[in-house]
């Protein structure tokens, strides 16, 4: 992080073509190679349940009248708080660049550019944070979904039980929003707290016997694609390369232009601390890769203990 590069890394793969912007040296936003509607932010804002529907769809219809961006419209009608905003598109660009972090190898070129960026509106994230968040995630991945495999399971609260002072703030705000309704996509969708944050502090509720499972939904059949927003929806071979994305922001520090991929002779020099945090991040990616079966059971949990 100490280069501080500022400008766009283009990633080039048989998906398509991915980007990742940088402000001195952390992330700015990123954005995938196929475009899913399920990660816009008017949609991410709905499913939150922070605005309707219809106020996003006149939104939208201002928005190309005015020529401002969505996050303005929405403020300037009253729709959503200025801060509400700001966290919501902070945790929109952090999903972003874990999805990223899913992408098979491809060819990547950084391009040193001016970004349009409002000092104290809008966020960047740390590349050693994201580096450390990955890592977790690998580590704690399977035993989330070996207890919870499907993102259709409902929970509901048992009755005279509360998340006392040993559960986190994500517990919390987890806890607050299950309903016996809402699915376990549609409770992270609204807790606000990210994908893997959301997962995690369903199983600390479910093992500390606060909430059990009510029912599986049943999916609407459909043709089988990848979606960015299913935890595990890729192979552990293709989340094995989350290694490589996070590789590839450190070699952005330390490098201007990156062709050829990973393994050319392209690379330049990596500070000392993200070499060894990326070799760390990399063992994991093999121990878990060699013991983890590539697919989890559809079967739900059962409610006892």
């Amino acid at each position: 992080a100490s280069q501080g590069k500022t400008g766009v890394l283009e990633i080039t793969t048989e998906e398509g073509r991915a980007s990742v912007r940088f402000v001195r040296g952390q992330l700015f936003d990123a954005v995938p190679p196929t475009k899913d509607p399920n990660t816009a932010i008017g949609i991410m804002l709905v499913r939150a349940e922070l605005i309707t529907q219809k106020q996003l769809d006149y939104a939208l219809d201002l928005q190309n009248r005015n020529l401002r961006r969505l996050g303005d419209t929405l403020i300037r009608m009253g729709a959503i708080r200025t801060g509400e905003f700001q966290a919501m598109l902070a945790l929109q660009r952090r999903e972003l660049a874990f999805n990223l972090m899913r992408l098979k190898r491809g060819q990547y070129k950084f391009n040193a550019c001016d970004i349009e960026y409002e000092e104290g509106v809008d966020t960047l994230l740390s590349i050693d944070a994201l580096l450390m968040e990955g890592s977790r995630q690998i580590d704690e991945w399977p035993a989330i979904m070996r207890k919870i495999p499907s993102d259709k399971l409902v929970f509901r609260k048992i009755e005279g039980k509360f998340p006392g002072p040993k559960f986190e703030p994500e517990d919390q705000a987890v806890f607050r929003v299950i309903d016996g309704a809402r699915t376990v996509k549609q409770v992270v969708d609204v807790a606000r707290q990210g994908e893997f944050n959301g997962w995690c502090a369903l199983l600390n509720l479910y093992d500390g016997g606060l909430i059990e499972v009510v029912r599986e939904t049943k999916p609407v059949v459909e043709k089988v694609e990848k979606k960015p927003t299913k935890p595990m929806g890729a192979t552990i071979a293709d989340i094995a390369l989350s290694a490589i994305a996070a590789a590839i922001a450190l070699i952005l520090l330390g490098s201007a232009i990156i062709k050829g991929g990973l393994l050319s002779p392209a690379i330049f020099t990596m500070p000392v601390e993200s070499v060894k945090e990326f070799r760390s991040l990399e063992a994991r990616n093999l121990q878990w890769g060699s013991r983890t079966p590539e697919n989890w059971p559809d079967a739900a949990p059962k409610t006892g203990k």
